[in-house]
């Protein structure tokens, strides 16, 4: 696509499509329809109507007739352009009348599979608006936990949509699973584990349909990973792009009870930089972190989670003494579980030390620490840890305004003003 507008101008733009024309755009930029006749995410669009798309978001707009008029208006590094490749979502037309025409009574979960930037989070926006226009109640499970829109990254969130959408982050999640990595490989059974939670939860809620998206790890182990979440999360159909399905049904062939596998192809042109992938992530923090006042927590009264361990034993002076002593190091702070202890110390290396019983945060490591507010083992909202103190009191700035008893600790530490981020290696001693 052509390169966008410089900083601090805009400019409209007005297009005249034929039939079968689609028009890409990539955000930020505003969208009006002056016609009848285009469609965005299989929704028409009525005349006036505007729709806006997000920075770094690429939008196919297609025309159904020809003489169909769009005005853009286009932001910084906005783009758009007429395209006659394989993309919008008629490509997926057969797709959709496949699963919906004979689409039975009861409850029903759909999964989508694909590498990353293949199109899944638009696939998945599709099928939402396909199942609203026929009664569908639907639920969505946002599993991609280094590129979700939904939650936060390192977040599984799911919500019911009342409504059409255009981007998966017109959505909120109801409800948060919190695992506090970006990244499927460290914590594949954790998080499948979680999303099984995160579904049971959200299909408590009236729905006909639950849509699982899913993340970008497909290669290798990934597919190990995927086909144990197809045996746990057990979907009835399984959405998978081409570049995937030879290997996907080679190993689901001996499969018990192996779901229905649909293959759909990939949209074409249609891809992200690092750069936009990050920015796109980092505007999720954003998103969730906004608007933030720092607030002390006294340590001794909150209890602590890491990777599915809770901690909620203070231990004893004498305990911190001997630890102390044991590891050559000032210990800050530390609690328990029945058998296990995290640590707070003051180092000023960026890493996570386990061995054994322990699981070591240095204080540096902890400053800038996405973390998340809950209780009961469940998320309710997000935080920054600013600043470990020596008097066992830890400075958070957050926007929620809820009652919370335990903080869950991650690898995810972001830099001032939200510009970067940082993933906290684990190093694991004998």
């Amino acid at each position: 696509m052509p390169s966008g507008k410089e900083k601090g101008t805009l400019e409209n733009k007005s297009y005249k499509l034929g039939k079968s024309d689609v028009l890409l755009v990539r955000g930020p930029a505003s969208v009006r329809a002056e016609s009848k006749g285009i469609s965005v995410l299989g929704m028409n669009l009525e005349i006036n109507d505007k729709i806006t798309v997000r920075k770094n978001k690429v939008l196919p707009f297609e025309a159904d007739e020809d003489g169909s008029l769009i005005q853009v208006t286009l932001g910084e590094k906005s783009e758009a352009l007429i395209s006659h490749d394989k993309v919008g979502v008629r490509i997926w037309k057969d797709l959709q009348e496949k699963i919906f025409k004979s689409f039975e009574s009861g409850k029903r979960r759909f999964m989508i599979m694909g590498e990353t930037d293949s199109g899944k989070s638009t696939l998945t926006s599709y099928l939402v608006n396909m199942a609203l226009t026929r009664g569908l109640k639907t639920i969505v499970v946002d599993g991609d936990i280094g590129q979700g829109d939904l939650a936060p990254p390192g977040c599984i969130g799911a919500a019911t949509v009342r409504d059409k959408i255009y981007d998966l982050r017109d959505l909120r999640a109801e409800v948060f699973g919190f695992l506090g990595f970006t990244s499927p490989r460290y914590v594949r059974d954790l998080m499948i584990e979680r999303m099984k939670k995160i579904i049971s939860q959200i299909e408590e809620k009236e729905h006909d349909l639950c849509i699982i998206n899913t993340d970008g790890y497909v290669v290798e182990e990934g597919m190990d990973h995927k086909i144990a979440m197809i045996k746990e999360l057990e979907p009835d159909i399984v959405i998978c792009f081409k570049e995937i399905d030879k290997e996907l049904l080679k190993r689901l062939k001996d499969f018990d009870d192996a779901p229905i596998i649909l293959t759909v192809d990939k949209p074409e042109g249609v891809v992200k930089s690092p750069s936009e992938r990050s920015e796109r992530r980092l505007s999720q923090y954003y998103r969730f972190l906004k608007d933030g006042k720092n607030l002390n927590i006294g340590l001794r009264r909150i209890n602590l989670s890491f990777m599915e361990d809770f901690y909620e034993y203070n231990l004893s002076e004498i305990e911190l003494k001997e630890i102390s002593r044991k590891l050559s190091s000032s210990i800050l702070f530390a609690k328990k579980s029945n058998n296990k202890i995290i640590l707070f110390r003051s180092g000023m290396n960026d890493v996570i030390e386990m061995f054994g019983r322990f699981t070591i945060f240095n204080q540096n490591s902890l400053r800038g620490m996405f973390i998340g507010l809950g209780a009961n083992n469940e998320v309710f909202g997000f935080a920054q840890i600013d600043k470990m103190h020596q008097n066992q009191i830890i400075t958070l700035n957050t926007n929620f305004k809820g009652k919370f008893d335990t903080l869950f600790l991650s690898t995810i530490r972001i830099f001032p003003n939200l510009r970067n981020e940082a993933i906290l290696p684990i190093l694991r001693k004998s």
